[in-house]
């Protein structure tokens, strides 16, 4: 019964082929616009996981304390965490290391070369803190960070502008006039969460930076420190005894606020990964509104189909055919149009995906969710847009069929 069910439909839906093709089309367009914006909301978050994971999601985010202002929260205020601090907590107990920073934008120069960098003051447990590598060269060390040694690490966005092929290991580049030896160069990151160029970076001694490059009036204080904890289920406690350690170290009183924050990375990944998956679901939904008119323009055809098949109905019904055989072939009309449209639209929606991933230099993921999405809106928009006709179509008095013009 179903294999003559699904000759007949297969039939009815190619004798008009052109009507056909027209109706499909909107479903196509939706199931591809579908399946375009779950791969891109799946690609935003592994874009996301990548990030994190090459800044690792085990640190600890130290800063300035925010200012407030007649009862209003502002923004951070000046440093407030100190080398010394900062040297204090690792000794606390599930810290594996600890690190600072202090910055500046300054112009790098080689020959006739420059650009613009940003200028990390740190410590060597930096590339442990946020998992850098050394790609050629050395780190600086302990003694150059206590005697202020002008030595640079960079990034490999700074290789490529100011040395091309060369090789910058031993070479002099100038920051705001003042000479600094390259001794080593990092391994390549790539982009960061928010596009910004994580390999446009120099590291140097923070004694150093504050000597050469940026003076200020808390010399002894960092900009950010962070903490890299042993596993992420500890980062909690963690960040209680670092809470605890500063507010001693800083002599607070108890009701006194903090003049610092402790940010878990752990927590800004959940937030951020649920801004994408929010950002994705609206972005689905909107393209779901082409799945509606499609599912319209199925049943607007089904419905003219049962118009202009009247006759064809009551001879149906005149020779035995039961009722729900009539509902039950423009029901499977109605699926099977709506079947070659899903699957036409995902292999179409796939296809993009992938070319588009391919246009702007990411991995896009083919993901079942696409598979599952095709299936389900086939059979959910085929019954649904099919029903009414079928409904119709069942419902003919045969004798009124056969009289109709």
């Amino acid at each position: 019964m179903i294999g003559q069910i699904l000759r007949e439909a297969w039939i009815s839906i190619t004798a008009y082929k052109m009507r056909t093709f027209l109706t499909m089309l909107g479903i196509m367009i939706g199931v591809a616009a579908v399946v375009l914006m779950v791969a891109a909301g799946q690609t935003v978050q592994n874009e996301i996981t990548k990030t994190f994971d090459s800044m690792g999601t085990n640190l600890i985010i130290i800063g300035p304390g925010e200012t407030v202002s007649g009862g209003v929260r502002g923004g951070r205020g000046r440093p407030s965490v100190s080398f010394d601090d900062v040297e204090s907590l690792r000794s606390l107990k599930d810290i594996e290391t600890a690190s600072y920073i202090v910055n500046a934008a300054v112009q790098a120069v080689y020959g006739s070369n420059n650009y613009g960098v940003n200028v990390y003051g740190t410590t060597p447990e930096y590339l442990t803190v946020g998992n850098w590598e050394i790609e050629d060269g050395i780190m600086f060390s302990e003694r150059d960070l206590k005697s202020g040694r002008p030595y640079v690490v960079i990034g490999q966005t700074i290789v490529d502008e100011l040395f091309g092929l060369q090789n910058p290991i031993g070479k002099t580049i100038r920051l705001k006039g003042q000479p600094f030896t390259v001794i080593g160069t990092l391994r390549e990151k790539g982009d960061g969460l928010m596009g910004d160029d994580q390999d446009n970076i120099i590291l140097t001694p923070a004694t150093t930076l504050r000597q050469r490059l940026r003076s200020s009036p808390r010399p002894n204080y960092s900009n950010v420190a962070f903490v890299k904890v042993t596993s992420e289920d500890r980062m909690e406690s963690v960040a209680n005894r670092i809470e605890y350690q500063l507010r001693a170290r800083h002599r607070l009183k108890e009701g006194t606020d903090n003049d610092f924050t402790v940010r878990l990375m752990t927590e800004m990944v959940e937030k951020v990964r649920s801004v994408g998956l929010i950002l994705s679901l609206l972005l689905a939904a909107i393209a779901s509104i082409s799945l509606i008119v499609g599912s319209i323009g199925i049943m607007n055809m089904m419905l003219v189909s049962v118009t202009e098949r009247t006759r064809e109905i009551g001879t149906r019904k005149a020779l035995g055919a039961p009722n729900k055989w009539i509902m039950f072939q423009f029901l499977a009309e109605s699926i099977l149009i709506s079947f070659i449209g899903s699957f036409v639209g995902m292999f179409l929606g796939v296809i993009l995906s992938q070319i588009g991933g391919y246009y702007f230099g990411r991995e896009v993921p083919i993901s079942v969710w696409s598979v599952i999405i095709s299936v389900s809106v086939a059979v959910i928009v085929g019954i649904v847009s099919g029903l009414m006709p079928a409904f119709k179509a069942m419902k003919l008095d045969p004798i009124e069929a056969l009289r109709f013009q």
